[in-house]
C-alpha cells in the first residue's frame, strides 16, 4: 500500500503520486522506530515513511526537531551554541559549508535541514548540499542539507526552515530580542507529519552564499518539486 499523506497537505502535494515509490533504507527505518520505543525518549523521530521515487528523489515523513548549529548571522545575533546552550548541544559550525571554503550555514537564515549519520547517505544515495522540499500542513519551503545529526533520529531543520513553514509549524524561538533576532530556540518538536522531499544530486555548485542562500535554494527546490510532480 503507498503512502497516505496527511489531509492538511493535500493541495500543497497535488499531483505527487506515491505509488511507484518503494522503501529504501530500511535498516536505518527500523533503527529510528527502535529508538523511538526506548523508554523515556522525549524526541521520538516518529517516521511514518522512507521512500525513494523512479527518479530518484528521497522521501519521509517524521517530526522536525529545531537545530539551532551554525556561526551567527550577523552582528547582535547569537551563534548556535548560545542559541542552544543545554547540555552542550548546540555548535557553531554545521556538517556542511557553502561552496569554496565559504562560511558555515546560519540557522535563523539558512533554511536547512539534517540527515541521520551513519549509513543513511550511502543507503539513500543523498548528500551534503542536495536540495529538498519540505512540506506541512498547507506550506512548503525549500531546504538544503545542511548538517547532520545521530544515526538513529531523524527529522531536524533550522530555525530558518521552521519560520518559513510557521505556522502551522510553531515559531522556534521561545523568546526574541526587539530586533526579532532569536535569543533561545524553543525546546520542542513538530511532532510528526512533516514531509521531507531531497532530490539527490541538486548542490548547488557555485555562486550561492548567506545572502542569497534562501531565494536560490527555494528557486531549486520548487523547480525540482515540479519536475516530481510532471513524471
Amino acid at each position: 500500500m503507498s503512502f497516505e499523506p496527511p489531509s492538511a497537505s493535500s493541495a500543497v502535494l497535488q499531483g505527487v503520486d506515491f505509488g511507484p515509490a518503494i522503501a529504501v533504507a530500511s535498516d536505518c527505518k527500523a533503527d529510528f522506530d527502535a529508538a523511538d520505543a526506548q523508554p523515556h525518549n522525549r524526541d521520538p523521530s516518529r517516521c511514518k515513511a522512507l521512500l525513494r521515487f523512479p527518479d530518484g528523489t528521497v522521501f519521509w515523513s517524521s517530526k522536525m526537531a529545531i537545530d539551532a548549529d551554525g556561526p551567527a548571522a550577523g552582528p547582535g545575533r547569537l551563534s548556535g551554541s548560545e542559541l542552544d546552550p543545554g547540555d552542550g548541544e548546540g555548535q557553531d559550525k554545521t556538517a556542511y559549508r557553502f561552496p569554496n571554503g565559504g562560511a558555515f550555514l546560519s540557522s535563523e537564515v539558512v533554511p536547512y535541514l539534517v540527515v541521520p549519520g551513519g549509513k543513511f547517505c550511502d543507503a539513500t544515495g543523498l548528500n551534503l548540499g542536495d536540495i529538498a522540499m519540505v512540506v506541512f500542513g498547507d506550506k512548503k519551503a525549500g531546504a538544503i542539507v545542511g548538517d547532520v545529526g545521530p544515526s538513529n533520529k531523524i527529522g531536524e531543520g533550522s530555525i530558518r526552515l521552521h519560520e518559513l513553514l510557521h505556522p502551522p509549524a510553531p515559531d522556534p524561538c521561545i523568546r526574541r530580542d526587539a530586533n526579532g533576532f532569536c535569543q533561545r530556540i524553543r525546546d520542542a518538536s513538530v511532532e510528526e507529519d512533516v514531509l521531507f522531499f531531497v532530490f539527490p544530486r541538486s548542490a548547488l555548485a557555485d555562486g550561492i552564499d548567506q545572502s542569497n542562500a534562501e531565494g536560490r535554494i527555494g528557486a531549486e527546490a520548487d523547480r525540482s518539486f515540479s519536475a516530481l510532480k510532471a513524471q
